[in-house]
């Protein structure tokens, strides 16, 4: 073998060699998107969702999932926060709106009442949105208005004098419902709730309130 031969394989090696180590270095200090929290991904994968990227990271539905799964998911969901919801099925009832509106309004959201992707996304990774100050624990939803106008006619018919029926949360609203919780050994937080809605159902059970299923 001759000395010029072993010579060009010892050039060809330390070509390789360095490339290789430039390539190790490039990975090691170049920026990589973050993968979500693995617990929370773990949860997206098992209900059938995933993020896309298309769509600014956004909840799409895989398998032709249907609404009343999301619906299932995020009554799920809302559970392991300690958030009390209606029957452990597809469906929507008042009871869960409620609870909808209590988690919106505790993470200083709009009240919307809406079972879809986008609760389903905040329950999963979190709260991530600038909300104006001034629709933060507003009713901003025909579905929350709805929720509310029963609540404020059952209150009413109870003599707790929450104001206006008119959908809208005011001071005279939460004032009621403190009331109200105070006097049924409630939580006192003064919003719309899950608990809420069962108690005063309750009190439609003994014929003093009427309150809708819906």
């Amino acid at each position: 073998m001759s000395k010029r031969f072993v010579g060009g394989g010892l050039a060809v090696f330390a070509c390789l060699t360095f490339s290789l180590v430039i390539n190790l270095t490039s990975l090691q200090t170049g920026t990589r998107e973050l993968a979500p929290p693995p617990k929370a991904t773990a949860r997206v994968a098992a209900l059938g969702y995933r993020a896309d990227k298309a769509t600014g990271g956004g909840l799409i539905v895989l398998n032709d999932q249907r609404a009343d799964d999301t619906t299932q998911a995020i009554k799920r969901e809302l559970k392991e926060l300690g958030y009390r919801t209606g029957a452990d099925d597809g469906s929507m009832d008042m009871m869960t709106r409620a609870a909808i509106m209590a988690f919106e309004y505790d993470n200083g959201l709009p009240m919307t009442a809406r079972a879809d992707a986008t609760q389903l996304e905040r329950l999963l990774l979190g709260v991530n949105a600038t909300v104006p100050p001034r629709d933060a624990g507003r009713v901003v939803s025909r579905q929350a208005r709805q929720v509310m106008v029963r609540v404020q006619q059952s209150l009413q018919q109870l003599d707790y004098q929450p104001g206006a029926v008119d959908g809208t949360f005011g001071g005279a609203t939460e004032r009621a419902i403190r009331r109200f919780e105070i006097d049924n050994n409630l939580r006192h937080t003064g919003r719309i709730s899950g608990e809420l809605i069962a108690a005063l159902a309750a009190q439609a059970g003994t014929g003093k309130v009427k309150l809708s299923r819906r």
